[in-house]
């Protein structure tokens, strides 16, 4: 059970970091639509970064723990 534990949590923290980046960038891009050239802004560019972000920490999270064993 306690091994079950540290997979779940890691991997639902990186999900809610990829669902938070995915919509940041939806949601900039959707508000902007009128402007020109709203593909590549800072917030889709933030937005990208958190997804990333979101995508290492489970694996991040296992070898700090292994590392303090």
């Amino acid at each position: 059970m306690d091994r079950i534990k540290h997979t779940i949590f890691p991997h639902a923290v990186g999900l809610i970091f990829i669902v938070l980046g995915w919509y940041i960038c939806i949601l900039n891009v959707g508000l902007a639509r009128f402007q020109p050239n709203v593909l590549f802004t800072r917030w889709t560019l933030m937005g990208l970064i958190i997804i990333i972000v979101g995508a290492y920490i489970p694996d991040v999270w296992g070898w700090i723990r292994n590392r303090k064993k």
